[in-house]
């Protein structure tokens, strides 16, 4: 990112999770499969909320073959060394932190054909507040969509 350029001109949201009671309840939430094909790079941003007694959060990324979800698996970080790319659990006492995943291309299967990602998020135990946004990086063709955002003050 330039000095020039602005944050919106550059990042694109392409999914995002709510931090909604039906979003916080017991139970897997996902974003369903975005498009990557478009993005050197992304993002997946999720800020811890509320817990509601020992609550816990677990976040997967998948990739697939298209937006309806066809081969599904498990995203890999980018040696395929070290399994898939998720954080540690978050419990009751990480209330109030940030957590971040690095998506990069080349962890995608592009060679059979994967372009799509989905995040899941896990709440077990109990209802755990969140919010969560899976951002698109570094675009390949076109500039970043300016109209994913209610209002951008400048």
């Amino acid at each position: 990112m330039n000095a020039t350029e602005k944050f919106t001109e550059v990042v694109d949201v392409l999914a995002a999770l709510a931090p909604t009671t039906a979003n916080g309840t017991q139970a897997a939430h996902t974003t369903g499969y975005v498009d990557f094909a478009d993005y050197h790079r992304g993002f997946v941003w999720l800020h811890i909320g509320t817990p509601s007694g020992a609550s816990t959060i677990d976040v997967t990324l998948q990739q697939a073959k298209d937006t309806a979800g066809t081969g599904t698996k498990e995203l890999t970080d980018v040696t395929g060394v070290t399994g898939t790319k998720s954080p540690d659990q978050i419990v009751a006492g990480d209330a109030g932190n940030y957590v971040g995943i690095e998506i990069n291309t080349p962890e995608l299967d592009a060679t059979n054909g994967y372009h799509c990602i989905q995040a899941t998020v896990t709440v077990g135990t109990a209802a755990y507040t969140y919010a969560l946004a899976l951002l698109g990086l570094v675009g390949r063709y076109e500039p970043a969509g300016v109209t994913d955002f209610q209002e951008v003050v400048e």
